[in-house]
């Protein structure tokens, strides 16, 4: 209570000191005003957005020193990162849930990254880890059906990378070290040169076993490369041709299912992903974007008999016409999943997956405050047939600072090939799976109160029939199953206040409620808090930043069967971040996590039927540890 009452205090004081400077504002932060992508795939302002969308920008990006895209967007509200330990990277199994639900869709400058059939995640974002490459990453929260396929029913990640806009040659070198054996080296460059432009990453992060809040030793290792190269060609009048290559390998140690968190799981990766990418605007009212990916993921876990290596390809182009007062988006999307490798059932080995679909949107304003978008999604499941996906929203615009919506949209989710044909010593598949159908309606408000004070409020609804959902039959192997109707009911709640160049901060609120499932608690068998507080304050000076981030958990109440979770249901985690720039192109930086040493979990419970002993399988995350490096760029 002590470590609460100091943290509070802490955010307290800053705001305060906050609240007595009066100078002029030109601190860079993502408002209201800033353009975004992924909830039209137009650009437009957020304001206008008849969405709920969050950011993470560039500026975060560089000053808190995230390692990977799950760090990124763990402070975005509506989103959590269901953990297994100190990295995402460190497991193959994380879960992201946006507003409830776990089927979200990842993307990269627009093309899809889900792996159908990698466990229990949909794409692998704690792999994402060349953070140098990326300008921001955009977080659409509640259903996005029509544009990005029915398995969007929570939302869309989509993380956008950068595009060198002038000539020259800039270089970036970064390390830094800190306990529990971390070791991060990282080198980017990028240039242009006429019309040629590109960015080359690569890097290497090392970690061994760490200390959790209670103190434990937790099993854990992780040496892991990534290289990245992004090469374009500017084509003139807005259109380029862009090829983007991404590697990442590493091998890794977890604490093994049901045991304990000393006892050791490991595991390697060997993913990689290939893309072209073309963009032509053809003419002042038309263009089009043309998208051609390859993603390869490979892992291999040899104490659970576990192997697999799957392939995903994919099509997609889009056309956009844009008239006076209405903008039609219509496009063609395929993409493939091919089972390459599976030692547990041979016979699925080149097991093939397919989606076609073509969809139509049109937003139409029909006056100056007035604006309707009507929507349809077909697609072709080559196991599932036909599917038809109809969405609607509604937006009210009465002055330049204000915006409602309100939101229809329907989704089906296609059962998994891992779901349907996994075969391992704790999880065998269901091939009589049927796909998860519903709704969500959502009601939203984008306010400017005024140049330095913003706020977003969504609030939403989601049914959901056919849930799928894993039930553990230990100590038997788990199964997949059509679960009963699910209702989803919770709002988002978002400020930012700039008080001056020197102080800004924000507060985000989370509430979500879902009913509880036969033999389990509300809230995904209590794995999701019905109530997350995230909130913030940053300090930038001429050479010196800082950031202290909270994010606070409340009524999570873990498994029915594991009651010892209410123990843990509750809890504060805070982060700081602090840069120092002692020289041009020099900073000096260093981040605190976890500052008062908590003892807390992601995923809501111990894995260990009988969790009470101290030293199951918590898949506890790290108490306090530090960071401390050098980045020079030139």
């Amino acid at each position: 209570m002590n470590r609460k009452i100091m943290a509070a205090s802490l955010a307290v004081l800053s705001l305060s000191g906050g609240a007595f400077c009066v100078e002029a504002s030109d601190m860079p932060v993502y408002t209201l005003e800033g353009v975004v992508v992924t909830a039209s795939r137009v650009p437009e302002k957020k304001i206008d957005s008849n969405a709920d969308v969050s950011v993470v920008t560039s500026k975060e990006i560089e000053e808190k020193h995230y390692d990977d895209v799950s760090e990124a967007i763990r402070h975005v509200p509506g989103v959590m990162v269901g953990s297994h330990g100190i990295s995402s990277q460190t497991t193959n199994s994380d879960q992201v849930y946006i507003n409830g639900s776990p089927n979200v869709v990842v993307l990269v400058d627009g093309m899809r990254r889900n792996t159908n059939g990698n466990s229990l995640m949909n794409a692998s974002i704690g792999e994402l880890t060349n953070m140098a490459s990326v300008d921001h990453i955009e977080v659409l929260k509640g259903a996005a059906s029509t544009l990005y396929g029915s398995d969007a029913q929570g939302g869309v990640i989509n993380i956008i990378t950068k595009a060198p806009k002038e000539n020259g040659v800039h270089t970036t070198l970064r390390a830094s070290v800190g306990n529990f054996g971390r070791e991060n080296y990282n080198f980017y460059n990028e240039g242009r040169e006429g019309n040629l432009f590109w960015t080359v990453e690569a890097g290497k992060e090392l970690l061994h076993q760490y200390k959790d809040g209670w103190g434990r030793r937790v099993v854990n290792h992780l040496n892991a490369d990534h290289y990245n190269v992004k090469l374009g060609y500017d084509l003139g009048n807005d259109s380029d041709l862009v090829f983007h290559y991404e590697k990442y390998s590493s091998d890794y140690t977890m604490p093994y299912s049901g045991t304990n968190d000393r006892t050791p799981s490991a595991g390697t990766k060997d993913n990689d992903s290939t893309s072209l990418q073309y963009k032509a605007k053809i003419n002042d009212r038309l263009t089009n974007q043309l998208y051609v990916y390859r993603n390869n993921t490979s892992f291999d876990i040899p104490k659970s008999d576990w192997e697999m290596n799957m392939r995903t390809s994919g099509i997609s182009d889009q056309l956009v016409y844009e008239m006076d007062n209405q903008t039609i988006t219509g496009g063609f999307d395929w993409y493939e999943d091919e089972i390459r490798k599976y030692p547990q059932e041979k016979e699925l080995v080149g097991k093939r997956v397919h989606t076609a679909a073509f969809y139509l949107q049109d937003k139409i304003n029909i006056t100056k405050q007035w604006n309707v978008t009507p929507g349809i999604r077909v697609d072709h499941h080559s196991q599932f047939g036909n599917r038809t996906s109809p969405s609607l929203s509604v937006g009210y615009m009465p002055n330049d600072k204000t915006n409602y919506y309100f939101n229809y949209k329907t989704f089906f989710v296609a059962p998994g090939m891992y779901q349907m044909y996994v075969w391992n010593s704790y999880t065998h598949g269901n091939r009589d799976l049927k796909p998860e159908t519903g709704y969500t309606f959502e009601f939203g408000v984008n306010h400017k109160f005024d140049d330095t004070l913003s706020g977003t409020l969504n609030i939403f609804h989601t049914y959901a029939h056919n849930m799928i959902k894993y039930y553990n039959l230990y100590p038997d192997p788990g199964i997949y199953k059509n679960a009963d109707r699910a209702n989803i009911n919770g709002f988002n709640l978002n400020l930012n206040k700039e008080f001056s160049r020197h102080w800004s901060t924000y507060v985000g609120y989370t509430y979500m409620h879902m009913n509880a499932q036969e033999g389990e608690n509300i809230n995904n068998d209590g794995a999701i808090p019905e109530s997350t507080l995230n909130v913030g304050v940053n300090y930038k000076a001429d050479k010196f930043s800082a950031s202290l981030d909270g994010r606070g958990v409340m009524n999570r109440y873990g498994k029915k069967t594991h009651p010892e979770m209410r123990n843990y249901a509750n809890y504060w985690v805070w982060d700081m971040a602090a840069n120092y720039h002692f020289t041009k192109g020099a900073v000096l930086f260093a981040r605190v996590n976890n500052i008062f040493d908590q003892f807390y979990t992601d995923i809501g419970t111990s894995s260990d039927p009988y969790g009470s002993d101290p030293y199951s399988t918590w898949y506890s995350a790290p108490g306090r540890n530090f960071e401390v490096g050098l980045q020079f760029t030139f």
